[in-house]
């Protein structure tokens, strides 16, 4: 994503990051964790990459309450990736089952693994999910643009599609215009009028544990990080319930 009258892109909030051919390389790695129905050049976010991987938390346009999935193009990855995530084992429970005199089926522990399995009843809410992506995505999509045409006018500046793809719209971000109160002064205006907005991007880099690391200037990544905030948008929000957000937050500014 980027906002409109900035070149570029390197926001991660459900939008597709332009990083040239490294996305068309098998050896490329992603982290399109918000990025579930969002388009790169044409395709789906992180597909073309060698490893992707995506976030399920609950606050995602695709979630199973918690979890994630990775996605990957080499089968020998995928195959020590399945035995990871159950404890290193050699066979998997479900191969083990339906194999064919399974009781003797006995699998061996190569290699320290992990307890990250999905359950059953995560993977049915996610299929569910799944199917309904798209309708989910282009009422997100179509939200974002009746809150474009509320805030005409204001200066605010609203995360708009890139050249080379399509967001789908998992935080509705903005940036306010030079000479508006704070960020912190505006959260409290909208809490006060009853409108839950947050804090909008966060650059990792700028957190405590990383204070001491060395690091370039990304001046556009902290200009976002101090001021940007993130509008309610959800795909059972009412026009109705848009409209109240809008005229808070027009009455935040001032």
């Amino acid at each position: 994503m980027r906002l409109p009258g900035q070149g570029g892109s390197g926001v991660g909030q459900g939008g597709s990051c332009d990083d040239g051919d490294g996305n068309r390389q098998r050896g490329s790695r992603q982290a399109p964790a918000c990025g579930a129905g969002t388009v790169y050049r044409g395709r789906p976010a992180g597909s073309t990459a060698g490893i992707a991987v995506y976030s399920f938390h609950p606050r995602k346009l695709l979630t199973t309450g918690e979890g994630g999935m990775v996605t990957c193009q080499d089968g020998v990855l995928a195959a020590r990736l399945r035995r990871l995530r159950e404890h290193g084992t050699s066979v998997s429970a479900a191969d083990r089952h339906a194999a064919a005199g399974g009781a003797s089926l006995l699998e061996t522990y190569d290699e320290i693994g992990f307890n990250h399995r999905m359950t059953d009843i995560q993977a049915a809410i996610g299929l569910v999910q799944l199917r309904k992506l798209p309708a989910m995505v282009a009422r997100r999509r179509e939200l974002a643009e009746r809150y474009r045409g509320l805030l005409a006018g204001t200066g605010v500046r609203l995360v708009a599609d890139p050249a080379h793809g399509t967001t789908n719209y998992q935080s509705c971000w903005v940036l306010p215009p030079d000479g508006a109160p704070d960020r912190a002064e505006l959260l409290a205006r909208l809490a006060a009028a009853g409108v839950s907005a947050r804090r909008g991007i966060m650059a990792a880099r700028l957190e405590a544990p990383y204070k001491r690391t060395a690091r370039m200037p990304l001046p556009a990544t902290e200009l976002l990080t101090r001021r940007s905030l993130i509008l309610p948008l959800y795909h059972a929000l009412t026009e109705e319930q848009q409209d109240r957000v809008a005229a808070a937050l027009r009455a935040a500014l001032g």
